[in-house]
């Protein structure tokens, strides 16, 4: 069974994970099989957004799956954090806005994947931790690091130690999730409607814009506001800054053309 499906409706490209016997567990394959759907919209022109979810009720993922986990050795347990990192620095370093939408428990490495995204939306019901304590192990793939560079340590620290789990809202009142909804539908109609917004917007720039915050953040600020400066600079090579600019004095709706799939061939 295909663990990860991709579909389309309208600009977006929709990202599936839909394994009901295992509850989404983290395994190998389903890693392997997100890193390689991401890569292939971020190059797909129907794409303007990606959007992940679950196709289960109730639940995005249950976590690492202990069953897989329990004859492994160190060196597979390398080879699956390994694994685990190159989803989350594909999920980051995508040109295209990712937004996560869970509805129910994502914990262990599905809260990693998360927390890798650039827009999390969770309905009301939705809990988030990191249980990975009470197997012997810690989060593998991000976890120590990710939250962390999204709120401050000691909280990063307590969700860790405790391995307790947190409802949406207080992930909410820290900023880390930005939409909390009633039901899983209304994740839904948030998607849709941030996909209308994108679709009239730079593709070229919200890529930019997404490369210059993600790598200016492991930077020293004198750095990252010269990393800044250089990407601002970019955009003025752009054939979207100039429509962009005309568009206004001309006070019209820009028609933005420039794309990163069109560079990938350079």
């Amino acid at each position: 069974m295909n663990t990860v499906t991709t579909s389309f409706y309208k600009n977006t490209g929709i990202v599936t994970l839909n394994n009901p016997e295992t509850e989404n567990s983290i395994d190998i394959g389903l890693l392997e099989n997100l890193t390689r759907s991401i890569k292939k919209l971020e190059t797909n022109e129907q794409a303007d957004l990606i959007w992940l979810k679950s196709g289960l009720n109730d639940i995005f993922s249950s976590g690492y799956d202990i069953s897989y986990f329990e004859e492994k050795n160190e060196a597979e347990g390398r080879y699956f954090a390994k694994a685990g990192a190159e989803l989350v620095e594909t999920i980051k370093g995508c040109k295209k806005i990712i937004i996560c939408t869970v509805d129910g428990a994502a914990l262990g490495g599905g809260f990693e994947i998360v927390l890798s995204c650039d827009l999390i939306f969770a309905t009301e019901r939705s809990q988030f931790g990191f249980p990975e304590v009470n197997y012997g192990v810690l989060p593998g793939f991000g976890g120590t690091q990710l939250l962390s560079r999204k709120i401050y340590e000691t909280f990063t620290k307590y969700l860790i130690f405790t391995g307790n789990t947190v409802p949406a809202s207080e992930l909410f009142d820290k900023g880390i999730i930005n939409k909390i909804t009633k039901k899983p539908n209304s994740n839904e109609e948030e998607v849709f409607a941030m996909a209308d917004i994108i679709k009239h917007r730079s593709k070229f720039a919200l890529g930019l814009a997404k490369e210059t915050v993600n790598n200016g953040l492991n930077m020293p600020l004198k750095q990252a506001l010269l990393y800044e400066q250089n990407a601002f600079m970019a955009s003025f090579a752009s054939n979207d800054k100039k429509e962009g600019m005309t568009a206004f004095k001309e006070k019209r709706t820009p028609d933005f053309t420039d794309r990163w799939e069109d560079f990938e061939t350079l």
